[in-house]
């Protein structure tokens, strides 16, 4: 497990950094100083989803290219190649509008998402079920 990236290590495939929100999911042991951590991979997609969701209805953030600017700010990571990249893996425009109720397009930015912060393919089953806890579709 210790040879596993930090992102799987933690059940949080997408990194998602510590905050005061407190997740379902999340596990009762958050010994990673920076980042959370879930019982399962299919809870931290859940809690992915869920964040999407309010860069989409809340933010108007409807469009990969802005999602991952977001996501992933030029101060931290190379947000250009993160776009490309989820771009080129999830087959989806970078400029086309996403809605959080299309659940293919959802599977698959994640899934490239997922691989960008772990350099490994994601689990579609993981992910899919992440889907259903967040949307329950």
């Amino acid at each position: 497990m210790a040879n596993l990236p930090r992102g799987l290590r933690n059940h949080n495939p997408l990194n998602i950094r510590k905050s005061t929100t407190h997740w379902q999911g999340m596990s009762s042991v958050q010994a990673d100083r920076s980042f959370l951590t879930f019982n399962s991979n299919e809870w931290g997609y859940r809690a992915a989803f869920r964040i999407l969701h309010t860069y989409i209805n809340k933010y108007k953030l409807c469009t990969i290219k802005d999602i991952i600017a977001r996501w992933a700010p030029p101060n931290e990571n190379n947000t250009r190649m993160y776009t490309l990249t989820v771009v080129e893996r999830s087959g989806i425009d970078e400029q086309a509008r996403i809605y959080h109720t299309n659940k293919e397009h959802m599977v698959k930015i994640v899934m490239a998402m997922s691989y960008v912060e772990n350099g490994v393919p994601a689990v579609k089953a993981e992910v899919e079920k992440g889907y259903e806890l967040a949307f329950g579709f």
